[in-house]
């Protein structure tokens, strides 16, 4: 074969292998293309939430309950479930109040109430439950940002006497959440939502008897890799119930009625009492 020939065939050889490669490549970046596309459009996950309860009755036998809060997350992404990369968190918080908070000091060798700081907007009652560690969940500012867990809670320093405070005061704030703590009255529970299935859950969370009257928020929150990707809320009414109930009714709305009848109810038990011991 002459040498001429023999270049030719190598030269076409070599552009038939460049175009293949040109299209190879054509193909994979139209590929890549199309699945950035589609992840872009895919639609974000979201959250369904539903409550045990609607209401919450409490009576004199009342000794606190759990509540059941189920959901399930819509739209998931395959490869998140498969690693385990969703953290869901699950919150109630109770009704709002502005509470004193003091701190006693040895007078003269007697120990009193000298230096106080009013919060105001305190949750009378807050409760977390998760399927790990707030730490593990979110990094401390998106946890601070949300509101979500004890020490992350906006406690906003009022004032004290006539003066209004903007500076923080951590001791004031750390013996507050203590008191709520060891009433619990503030909880956590890195264990408390658990995963029925790849995409439905349970959170339990527990009220106990001391949990105050009034309408209660459940706010549900969905994490992956410390993101907030969506969440949802839901509420319940604790009430008095029974004979109780009855009293708090005739106390706040008929105070008139109900001071003569404790006055009557007062008389005659220290009349039958007077009698029992006269003759005795």
């Amino acid at each position: 074969m002459a040498p001429g020939v023999g270049n030719h065939h190598a030269y076409v050889a070599m552009t038939v292998r460049s175009v293949m490669l040109l299209l190879v490549a054509c193909l994979s970046a139209s590929a890549a293309a199309a699945q950035t596309k589609s992840s872009t459009n895919a639609p974000r996950e979201e959250l369904q939430m539903g409550i045990s309860v609607d209401v919450v009755p409490v009576t004199s036998d009342f000794t606190g309950r759990q509540i059941a809060v189920f959901g399930t997350i819509e739209n998931p992404n395959r490869l998140a479930q498969t690693l385990n990369e969703y953290a869901v968190v699950v919150s109630i918080t109770g009704p709002v109040e502005d509470i004193v908070v003091r701190r006693k000091e040895r007078v003269l060798g007697i120990w009193m109430n000298r230096t106080a700081r009013v919060y105001r907007n305190v949750p009378t009652f807050y409760a977390v439950a998760s399927n790990r560690a707030l730490s593990a969940v979110a990094d401390n500012a998106v946890l601070r940002d949300n509101r979500i867990g004890v020490d992350h809670l906006s406690l906003s320093l009022f004032s004290r006497g006539d003066q209004t405070f903007i500076s923080p005061a951590p001791e004031f704030a750390n013996s507050l959440r203590r008191i709520r703590r060891d009433k619990s009255l503030f909880t956590e529970d890195p264990a408390g939502v658990v995963f029925l299935g790849s995409s439905l859950f349970r959170a339990t969370l527990a009220i106990p008897s001391s949990v105050p009257i009034g309408e209660h928020t459940v706010t549900a929150y969905l994490f992956r890799n410390g993101e907030l990707l969506a969440s949802r809320s839901d509420k319940f009414r604790v009430e008095r119930a029974g004979f109780e109930r009855y009293l708090f009714t005739l106390a706040h709305v008929y105070a008139f009625w109900y001071g003569l009848i404790a006055v009557g109810v007062a008389l005659a038990t220290g009349w039958l009492a007077s009698v029992i011991f006269a003759r005795k």
